[in-house]
Order: C-alpha cells, then structure tokens, then sequence
C-alpha cells in the first residue's frame, strides 16, 4: 500500500506571515493542537501550541504577541513523504519525527498529510514482526503522570502543558478509574492552554478532574504484546492506554505515537 492511497487532505494550514493569534484561534475552534505553515503551496515549517505558549512566555510585557507573525515562533520543516512512497517507509520516517504529523510533498508542493492515527487504522502497523517480541513495557513512559478525581482542572491542565501530553491516568487509591485527555478538557472549559491563562487571571470556578474525565478507562498488562496494544488503540479510537501491574496498579503509559515509534525500531 502506498502513502497516496491513505494519505488526507492537509484542510488546516497557516502561512509565516500570519498572526499568532490567528493561528491560536483556528487550533482552538478546529481542535488541533498543531497548523503545517504553508506559503505559496510549499510547507516552510510547523507551529504547534506549545510554540505558541513559549513565544508567549518570553514576549515583552509590552509586546502585542498575538500580532507576531507566525514565522518568528515556528518550528522548521519537519519529516516529508512522497505520495508514492510506501506506507511502511511512512511509519518508520514519522516514528523517527519528533513531531505526530508527516507532511506529503510532490514536487516541493504540499498535498496532503498523514498522522499515527491515520498509519494505525490503514493497515494495522504492517512492519515486519521482531525475533524479540514487543511488549507495552517496552513503549511505555513511566512513570506516568496522573491525577485524582478531586484534583482540579486547571492542576490537571497545567500538567498537560507543563509535560507537553494529551493524556492523563485518574487514579484513586492506586487504582485506575478513569482517563482524562485534552479533549475531555476542551468539551467542558475549552482550549487547556487557554483555560490555564484564564482561570489564573480571573479566578473563576474551578472544576475538578471528575468534571471531566471518562471514567473506567480500558488498562493493559505490561508484557502485552505491543501489536495488540496498537490494534486495540486503532479498535477503540482513543489515543493512550494506561499501563497496570497484577495488583492493577498504575506503572506507565502508551500512546498510539509511543507504540508506533516503538514497532518501527
């Protein structure tokens, strides 16, 4: 299978001389945590939200910064791939990446992307199997940061920014009871980066993690095999699975892009 025949359309893009505040509002309303910088149909660079945040934390007091134009906060051109490419060759150059977007170029012109999630469901990580099977234990980060169900939102989304992740164990007396994702934040206070800036400047209600969590979140052993833990992120369309030992304790965590990179080697 080839890169072209799963490849998306690249729908959200900013150009260099954009404003900051632009693209901050269109990753808020579309949800995205990072824009592909185009300008004149050829990819210049990526700006993620965390690019945002520390521009932000080192403007001048003085400075307007949603008025800088995007070129001077953006991240260089990341990984490429050529639409005629395989989608093998595409796991192992976006595993490599520090960033989970893989631009498509033909001819110097941007024409699409792809993502681990859009890898996972294509054809369910098709990479050679290893003489040394691969285990969760082997793709995890541990330890995991996690909160409690009575922590606050604003504490969990401080954590999600300050750690640079999307994911968070709600655990409870060691045990894991739930699942809190950027998304479940974004659905009940909006934008995390944003309701962290907000709250602490007005002083708004807060609300707790429970607020906003899913509950009985799904858990896996360590010595899963790491294929099955990838298929069961594709199956189940979320994007992190928390990692427990028999006493089902919480010891790490796996993200679709932690299996990837792990699969691919």
């Amino acid at each position: 299978m080839k890169v072209k025949e799963i490849m998306r359309p690249a729908r959200w893009t900013i150009g260099p001389d954009d404003s900051l505040g632009r693209a901050e509002r269109i990753m808020a309303h579309r949800r995205l945590h990072q824009l592909l910088v185009v300008d004149a149909g050829a990819i210049r660079g990526l700006l993620s939200e965390r690019d945002i945040l520390d521009y932000r934390a080192s403007a001048a007091a003085d400075e307007d910064w949603w008025r800088v134009p995007v070129g001077r906060a953006m991240q260089g051109i990341p990984a490429t791939a050529n639409p005629d490419e395989s989608v093998a060759s595409a796991i192992d150059r976006l595993a490599k990446s520090p960033v989970d977007v893989l631009p498509i170029v033909e001819h110097g012109f941007l024409i699409g992307q792809l993502t681990a999630t859009d890898l996972f469901e294509a054809e369910r990580i098709p990479i050679e199997p290893s003489p040394q099977p691969i285990t969760a234990a082997d793709a995890m980060t541990e330890p995991a940061v996690s909160v409690r169900p009575t922590d606050s939102l604003l504490d969990a989304a401080k954590l999600m920014v300050d750690h640079q992740v999307r994911h968070l164990p709600v655990v409870e007396d060691g045990a894991v009871v739930g699942m809190l994702s950027d998304r479940d934040i974004r659905t009940v206070a909006g934008d995390p980066v944003r309701y962290v800036e907000s709250r602490e400047r007005d002083g708004a209600r807060m609300l707790n993690v429970r607020d906003a969590m899913a509950p009985t979140a799904l858990t896996i052993r360590e010595n899963r095999p790491l294929r099955d833990v990838a298929n069961e992120l594709a199956d189940e369309k979320i994007g992190a699975l928390p990692i427990v030992d028999a006493d089902g304790k919480l010891i790490g965590i796996v993200s679709y892009v932690d299996a990837l990179r792990a699969l691919a080697g």
